[in-house]
């Protein structure tokens, strides 16, 4: 089985470490670099070529959300994962739009941090179950769902309303 190279963007340089060991032990991965800013985003992404970015975002100089942007705009099937403290509606939302296609909270993402590298490059997209809950809550998608005009099938809808209580993408 090929590697999934990971870059990783955390300011943090304990937690960079954590993070960047946890991804170098496992078999199934390859670092692709760790940094701890995201102002060279583009430059590190042609140069290392990261599969999947673990991406902070409150990082010094530019925030992660910037960054998100600017890589899926160059890089789009490079898939970005948010990793941070912050879940106010703003912030999710903000990354989401900008590209990011996962989205997981510091607290809890280090027990489901490398199967849900595995599950955003086999097409999932991997969420902390309270992000997945705050998601389903805001005014674009409970709005639609009123009106009955929303995108998602009965079986998407389903997945949506298991992964806000805590099920697997699976």
């Amino acid at each position: 089985m090929k590697q999934i190279r990971v870059a990783i963007y955390e300011d943090n340089k304990a937690l960079r470490e954590i993070l960047a060991a946890i991804i170098r032990e496992s078999e199934d991965f390859e670092l692709a670099g760790e940094f701890g800013h995201c102002l060279d985003a583009i430059k590190n992404t042609k140069a290392y070529q990261p599969e999947v970015i673990l991406m902070d975002i409150d990082m010094p100089q530019k925030s992660g959300i910037e960054a998100v942007k600017e890589i899926k705009s160059a890089f789009p099937t490079v898939e970005i994962i948010m990793n941070t403290v912050f879940d106010d509606d703003d912030r999710i939302f903000r990354a989401i739009q900008s590209g990011a296609t996962g989205y997981l909270l510091k607290k809890n993402s280090l027990s489901t941090l490398l199967n849900s590298i595995k599950d955003v490059k086999s097409g999932g997209a991997p969420m902390s179950p309270g992000i997945a809950r705050q998601l389903l809550k805001m005014p674009w998608i409970s709005q639609r769902e009123k009106n009955h005009e929303h995108d998602l099938s009965d079986q998407e809808m389903q997945i949506m309303e298991n992964l806000s209580k805590g099920l697997s993408y699976k």
